[in-house]
This record gives structure tokens, sequence and C-alpha cells, in this order.
């Protein structure tokens, strides 16, 4: 159509096109839009009716429905509209009897929108044997069969295969697909598909952007593993897109890994629009990512003018963030080294001679993203190599556990580790050692050797009263971490394995009293050492060494209460935190080169201290059972009832001893595992014993032997 002809010319020209023997649908509608973006609205609705018309005359019932779903979005999908377009879909399907009963499924009477109406109506005349259709919850499927009478769809699909669907929900739900989804595409020939995840692996991911909209490498790897790259060839696949990835201008990939891939429209411009935007950005983490963004891309800078933006940018950061934020600092600094920023902008030099003060270097280090750690330090080194080394190695023992390994890393690739040799040392032999130091320690065994730190027997003390310790945030991590080796049977065994009888007792004794295990895990702990030191049996279940009468024996215990505490710790591990923390390893996982990917160490240590405590808590509800403690026997003391202790400076004592998990200082409960209800377990009324205090023992009378009182009865069944 010739836009230069008049009014009338057109009128005749776009009848002449609904009157050939093939209307072509396409070029009008376009037509159609382009009057109305000249402001021929009245014009341009009429015609769009006398197309709908035209194409229902000739049976093409689906582009008709198209015609009139887009009279309805110039309507603004108007609600007071619906009897008008519902009306006008009941007309187009007049000669289909079968499909004209769809109007029902699809919401004309529940307020939906016109636009949204005729969607449904037109997915649902798509609904043959054989269509290939996407459901949020059961993923990918294959329409097998739709019966009209009954207003349902059969589908397979991959999570549900024979899955029955009503209309309306259909309609509501589904995505039918096109043969260039990706999904189709591993449906029709998965071979080829699996030969493109191998030898062109940036091209799947650019499929998938194309089928699914933008995407977290975590949604990719859900979406391609298992079904096209096996979980054990992710790391390859997603290394080989990402490189081929980084040389398309068409892929957005953002500078926080949490963020979405996108596919852009067009190649991403790093014009003077753009470097104006940068000028104009107030927010510092926005500024720090843009200028990330341009430094990855490699793209040359285009003026002396954009370089200055920059450069202003970052002296923005630096004044704004200081001393206070001292991470986005110091990755100011560290981006106008890349760019070559005006040292009358951002003073390089004197900015990293600021960074390497003891206390804003600890911080910094403290603050930084883990991948930015040891850039930081290559920054530093540029700066004054000799000034960064003694820093290293004066700071060592005080760094959080990311900084203390790529310091490590850096002052044994620069020929210091005599002297790092000689902080840990120094570190041993005083017996004053941080978690880090301890746990890094652990983690190097071979280097452990070679400096001489001795072997884990002898750093066995230190570590259980390292462990005894209050912690938080990040080294409450390293903390969990170090705790979690402790509790492994092969840590166990060498670290116990030189020891002496007496040294063992003196582990079995720490663990008994740190507080750094919950009673469950202590009993966990202590089984293992007597599994494999099967004469620590003794040493676990003794009294204060003292031989009192042996309590009868009874079956393991606990509050219904306390149990069901554990049941939701149990739930909440297997539906929140693991699964939780498998999300964190896959993201980790993505940034690839594990060797050196602390994220992925800590997540997959984590996950060894989640399956672990998933592990205990399983046995340990199988083990010991639930009770109300209902019928207690009170003519000896034992779980389930009250005891009162006379001391003999007329002071008074009441306890109410019950099951392995209980306590609650407030109502004076306390565990049959404490050692208070171990001396005092199988005693009577009368009888003179002496009991654990917080200076040592003491001396008292079991004065009585009580039911339990209505209070702690209502706490024992969670009242």
């Amino acid at each position: 159509m010739d836009e230069s002809m008049n009014a009338e010319k057109r009128e005749a020209w776009f009848l002449a096109q609904i009157e050939a023997a093939e209307i072509p649908v396409a070029e009008l509608t376009s037509f159609l839009n382009f009057q109305r973006g000249e402001g021929f609205t009245e014009q341009a609705d009429s015609w769009a009716g006398l197309l709908c018309d035209a194409l229902a005359e000739r049976t093409k019932t689906v582009a008709a429905l198209e015609v009139l779903k887009l009279q309805a979005e110039w309507a603004n999908g108007s609600a007071r509209q619906i009897e008008r377009f519902k009306n006008a879909a009941m007309e187009i399907l007049e000669p289909l009897h079968e499909q004209r009963k769809l109007i029902e499924h699809v919401g004309f009477d529940k307020e939906l929108s016109p636009v949204e109406c005729l969607r449904r109506l037109l997915l649902l005349l798509a609904l043959k044997p054989g269509v290939l259709c996407l459901d949020k919850t059961w993923g990918f499927g294959v329409v097998r069969h739709v019966d009209s009478f009954y207003g349902r769809v059969d589908i397979d699909f991959d999570k549900k295969p024979g899955h029955q669907m009503s209309f309306a929900y259909a309609a509501e739900t589904l995505q039918l697909l096109d043969g260039e989804h990706l999904l189709v595409r591993i449906h029709q020939d998965k071979i080829e598909m699996e030969r493109m995840a191998q030898e062109s692996a940036g091209e799947v991911v650019r499929l998938a952007l194309q089928s699914f909209g933008p995407l977290t490498v975590a949604q990719l790897q859900e979406i391609l593993s298992p079904r096209l790259v096996a979980p054990d060839d992710w790391k390859r696949f997603w290394d080989a897109a990402r490189k081929a990835l980084k040389k398309d201008h068409l892929i957005d990939i953002p500078s926080k890994r949490i963020e979405p891939l996108r596919l852009l429209s067009k190649k991403k411009a790093y014009d003077k629009d753009w470097f104006m935007a940068l000028a104009l950005e107030r927010d510092m983490a926005t500024v720090l990512a843009l200028v990330d963004e341009l430094i990855q891309s490699k793209v040359a800078i285009p003026d002396e003018e954009c370089r200055k933006v920059v450069g202003d940018r970052l002296a923005f950061v630096v004044k704004g963030a200081g001393r206070r934020t001292s991470s986005l600092t110091a990755q100011a600094y560290m981006a106008a080294r890349e760019i070559g920023a005006d040292p009358a902008q951002v003073n390089i030099v004197a900015g990293a001679a600021e960074l390497m003060e003891d206390e804003l270097f600890l911080e910094t280090t403290r603050t930084l993203p883990a991948r930015l750690v040891a850039p930081f330090l290559l920054f530093l080194a540029s700066s004054d190599a000799v000034r960064l080394a003694d820093l290293l190695i004066r700071l060592l023992g005080r760094l959080g556990m990311t900084a203390l390994n790529e310091a490590v890393n850096y002052l044994l690739a620069n020929g210091r580790e005599e002297a790092v040799a000689d902080a840990f040392r120094e570190a041993v032999s005083s017996q004053i050692i941080e978690v880090e130091f301890l746990y890094w320690i652990i983690r190097n065994p071979e280097k452990r050797d070679a400096w001489g730190l001795g072997t884990l027997s002898s750093l066995m003390r230190l570590v259980l009263l390292d462990l005894g310790r209050s912690y938080s945030g990040d080294r409450l991590k390293v903390k969990n971490m170090l705790r979690s080796r402790v509790e492994q049977v092969d840590f166990l065994r060498e670290a116990m394995a030189g020891m002496t009888v007496l040294q063992r007792e003196e582990v079995v004794q720490l663990v008994r009293e740190s507080s750094a295990w919950s009673a469950l895990d202590r009993q966990s702990v202590l089984g293992h050492i007597v599994k494999l030191y099967p004469d620590m049996q003794a040493v676990v279940a003794s009294r204060s060494g003292e031989a009192a009468p042996s309590a009868p024996a009874r079956a393991r215990l606990t509050s219904q209460r306390s149990y069901q505490e554990r049941q939701k710790q149990l739930e909440k591990l297997v539906t929140v935190d693991i699964p939780q923390n498998s999300k964190e390893i896959a993201i980790a996982r993505s940034y690839g080169d594990l060797s050196e990917n602390h994220e992925f160490k800590a997540a997959k240590e984590m996950q060894g201290i989640l399956l672990k405590r998933r592990g205990d808590l399983e046995e340990m509800l199988q083990v010991v059972k639930p009770t109300d403690f209902e019928g207690a026997a009170t003519d000896v003391v034992g779980p389930g009832v009250g005891v009162v202790l006379d001391y003999g400076s007329g002071r008074t004592e009441r306890y109410h001893i019950l099951g392995e998990w209980d306590q609650d200082s407030a109502l004076g409960i306390i565990s049959s595992d404490t050692r208070m209800a171990q001396v005092l377990a199988g005693r009577k009324v009368g009888d003179e014993v002496r009991v654990p205090t917080e200076t040592g023992e003491t001396a008292c009378r079991i004065a009585e032997v009580t039911p339990l009182p209505e209070e702690v009865r209502k706490w024992v069944v969670g009242g």
C-alpha cells in the first residue's frame, strides 16, 4: 500500500484486498494500525469490522478472532465492552457448533478483560492432539485428547502423564509452543540438541532465552539439566556457553551474578547516550555495576570526554562511600585503575595507601564480595607490594576466612612462606588462636605437617576449646564448618589415634561440657567416640567419678513438646534449608573455576552440615520416643518427677527432670542427660549426694520426690 494515497484511494485499496481470493491478513492489520497511528481511529475501527466479517464469511475463524482481539486491544480491553466482544465472538463461531461452546470456558462471565477472554478462546481453538504446550506446574506436555462434551483436555506432561485439565483451567494456564521453542526442538530431535549442547553451548543458551525470556544461571540449569545436559557435565557446558556469550553483543550478561541473562533486540551500544545515563546515575552500587559492565565488555571508551564521565562517577563513589563503606571505595579505586582514570579525578595511589591501614584493610576484606578479595590484593600489590606483604603477615591471624585463604595464597606465591609458617607456629604455640586459623590448619594437612604445626591429636584440645566460644556472622559460619569436621568419624579416628587414654578422656570431658553442641548432637559425637574406642564407654557414662546406685534401665524418652520441635526442625531441613542450599550450590557452581570458588566450597561444606544434621535427626527421632510422663514412679528420682534438694545452708532448689531434649530454666526443667539429672538418678528421699555446681561439687540431701506440677505437664504436651 502506497502511504502517499489519499483517503478515497486507501479505502478503495482496502476494499479490494478483502475481496481478493486470499485475504492478506497480516498486511491489512499492519495497515489498520498505521491508520490509527495517523489519527484515523474511527475509519480503522470500521474497516477492522469489515475485515472481521469477511474472514468469518470464509470461515477463517482464527484469523477473524485475531482481528477481533486487535479491536479489543484498541478499546483498551475495557470490561464494560465485554458483551460487545462476547457477542461478536459468538457470531464468528456461529457455523461451528462444537467450537461455539468454548465461549463458556474463557471467562466472559467473570469480568475478565475482552482481550484476555479472546486470548483464552484462541488457545482452546488451537488445542488438538499432538499440540505441544507448557504448564508452570507440570512442565512440557503433549495434548493427547480434547473432549468437547465434558469440556476437558488430556495432556501427557513430563511430570504427570495422562493429566486431565478442564478447558477453563487449560485456557488460563497453558502456553502453546511453536516449532522454534527449545522444549519443542528437544522433543522433536533430542539427539541433535544434545549434539548442539556439546558443540554450541552458547547457541543453546540463546535459544533458551528466546523461548523463556530472561533467565538466571540457576533457572537455566533447572531447565537444561538433566533434560539436555547431564548434571556432572554442567560446569563444562556453562563455561563453554559463557565464553561464547561474552562475544555475542545481543546477550546481556549482568554484572551481578544473581541477575538474569537477557536477549537484547539490538546490540548494546556504549555510546554517548549510555555515558550520559551513567553521568546522571546517583546510586553508588549501580554506578559500580555499570562501570564493571563496561570493563567486562572490553569495548573501547569512545573519547576522553566519556572517560572523564566514568572517572567523575567513580570519584563520586569514593567520596560518598569513604571510610564508612570501604568495600565500595575499594571497588571504585580498582575500576579507576582498569579504565585508566585521570589521577586528578581519582587518586589511586593515595587511595591504595589509605586502604592498607590496618583497621580499614580488615573492614574492607570482611565486606568485599568473596570473588573480589583476590583482585583487591593484586590491586594493592600493584601500588606497594612490600607494604602489602608486611601488612598481610602482621594481620594474618585477624583475617576472615576468605581473606585468609587469599592472603596465604598470595604470600606463598610471592616467596613469603617462612613468614606465614612462623605466624601459624606462633599462634599454635601461644595457644591463642582464632577459629579461622584453626580451620585453615585443619583443611590444609600438608602445610600443617610441613610447617610443624602439630598433629590433629595435639590440636584437638585447641579445637574443642574454640568451639565453646561464642561467634556471630561469618565467624559463626566458620565455627559451624569446623564443628562439622569434628563430628565426622574419620576426623575423630585420626585425631584420637595418637592420644593416650588420659588425653582421650579429656576429649570426652571437653565434648560433654562444651556449649558447642545441643544434647542431641553431643550424644551423637560421644557415640562416635565410643564406637571407635569402646573403652571410653565408662568415661562417657560416668557421673563425676562417683559410684552411685545404678538407675533401672529406661527407654530413651523426651516430652511430646520437644519431640514435635525436632520433627519441625527435620521438616524445615528437608523442605527449606537443604533445597535452598542446593540452589546456592548451583549458583556458586555457575561461577566456574571450582578450585578457587570459595562460595562453592562454603556451600558444599554447609551441605555436609545439613545432610549430617538431617541424618542425626532422622536417627534420633526413631530411637527417642515421645511421652507425657503420666504415671511416672516417684519412689526414686528419674525422668518424669520433681525433686527438691536441701543444702546444709538452708537453701533449697527444685528441679523437674524430663527427657533427653527437654529444658526450660524458668520452670526448672532439666534434661535427663544433664550431669545433675544423672547424679540424682535412682536416688531416694533422704539420700545424701554430691551435685555439680558452677564452682565444682557440693553436698545436699534429697528432701522430696514429687509428681510433675500442672504447669510442667502443660509444657510437656506443648501447652
